[in-house]
């Protein structure tokens, strides 16, 4: 099992230790050396540089063939509020992810912050799998609709892009 490489996160309100969003220009520009900023997993600085991507590629992701509502829940983030609250929604026929939660969803994921950034950053399927096994995801709801996320992914074209995103991504992530 692996998660859309283009999974992000926004926040409700400003996160403790962190300044307001800055333009996006700012963000995702290149510092003077020339190498490119590292953030720290799904602080507001991250979560801008993942919009530009999910912008960036939208064209290029297939669309998913079954509605999916989902609120995605991490704990335990070193910064912040104690929770992290997403959506993601493919009713539209787009991959929309927002933050907050939607109404009534099909499927509520919840996980820690280690366990959620060696899945969306390190694309690690062998430690999706264990997380589940060893109770690090808890998934309550529809859990085919979570399956449904992933058909898209197992084409070679599409499979091809979510390893390009997946590589920027790992780019701009601190370690």
């Amino acid at each position: 099992m692996t998660i859309e490489s283009t999974v992000a996160f926004t926040w409700s309100r400003p996160v403790k230790g962190y300044p307001r969003r800055r333009a996006r220009q700012e963000v995702i520009g290149q510092p003077a050396a020339g190498k490119q900023r590292k953030y720290e997993f799904l602080s507001p600085p991250w979560i801008d540089a993942v919009r530009a991507l999910r912008d960036e590629y939208h064209d290029r992701v297939q669309p998913p063939s079954i509605a999916v509502r989902a609120n995605v829940v991490v704990t335990g983030a070193p910064f912040g509020a104690p929770e992290i609250l997403g959506s993601i929604d493919t009713a539209s026929g787009q991959l929309a992810l927002e933050e907050g939660h939607v109404d009534e969803p099909d499927l509520t994921i919840t996980t820690d912050y280690a366990t959620a950034k060696a899945l969306f950053v390190q694309q690690d399927p062998g430690a999706a799998m264990q997380a589940v096994f060893g109770g690090k995801i808890k998934v309550t709801g529809e859990m085919t609709k979570l399956l449904a996320l992933q058909l898209p992914l197992n084409e070679a074209s599409s499979a091809a892009v979510a390893r390009e995103v997946a590589d920027r991504i790992k780019a701009f992530t601190a370690d």
